[in-house]
């Protein structure tokens, strides 16, 4: 009596045993299958909200930079012939003013500053403060389509770093004066920083477009900011 006891008992423990290893897989199952879902659903929603950013790039960049910059971003926009400075040619991803290393991409926040503030008086980019944050970045996700290779590589990029400002003085300004000179600065923007060097009249772009230097001594011309770590960045 005891021992049919005893089997029954053990019999019935292993049942519940079984029962709940089933129950657990079953559990787990729902759970992958209801995690499954949260992923697709999130890269559905996170492609959607992606394609919404770049549609309404597009939408501004036809609008309003398309006329110089081209639709497809070559550099050929209706207005381009008409520009002494010719506008860029996004499908190359090379950029001027940028606070990355030579050869590479410029960040996002590099875009986002041009856009905000131009470049140059003078120069046919403007300014495009008007935007909203939201606007600037889609515009800024649109134009990376243009050279998508290029800025696949653009979280790789090293930015230049950018010493502590010191306080002028008369040594330092003679000390910079000399190296004006020795780097040969004075070929492009003159002795006296006025864009009227020898070379001024020859200077090229890498596609053959007219490079014009600006007059150092009007720092609202400079395409790359005038403040002492945007001069840092150019040189």
């Amino acid at each position: 009596m005891d021992s049919r006891n005893g089997q029954g008992g053990q019999c019935g423990f292993r049942l519940a045993h079984v029962y709940g290893h089933v129950c657990v897989l079953r559990i787990l199952a729902v759970l992958e299958k209801r995690f499954i879902l949260f992923v697709f659903v999130s890269t559905f929603l996170f492609s959607q909200q992606e394609n919404d950013v770049l549609e309404l790039g597009k939408k501004i960049y036809t609008e309003s930079c398309a006329v110089c910059h081209g639709v497809s971003g070559k550099g050929d926009g209706v207005v381009a012939g008409n520009l002494e400075v010719k506008p860029r040619n996004f499908t190359d991803g090379k950029f001027k003013v940028r606070s990355t290393r030579s050869g590479q991409v410029p960040l996002d926040e590099d875009l986002y500053r041009i856009l905000s503030r131009g470049m140059g008086h003078d120069n046919a980019m403007p300014t495009w403060s008007h935007l909203t944050a939201d606007k600037k970045h889609a515009v800024i996700a649109y134009l990376k389509t243009f050279a998508p290779k290029k800025f696949a590589r653009q979280a790789r990029a090293k930015v230049v770093p950018v010493p502590p400002r010191k306080k002028s003085t008369r040594e330092s300004i003679a000390a910079g004066k000399q190296w004006f000179i020795d780097i040969e600065c004075t070929k492009c923007h003159g002795l006296s920083g006025r864009a009227d060097g020898p070379s001024t009249k020859t200077l090229k772009d890498t596609w053959g477009n007219k490079i014009v230097p600006p007059d150092l001594s009007k720092p609202w011309l400079y395409i790359g900011g005038s403040e002492a770590e945007d001069i840092y960045r150019t040189l």
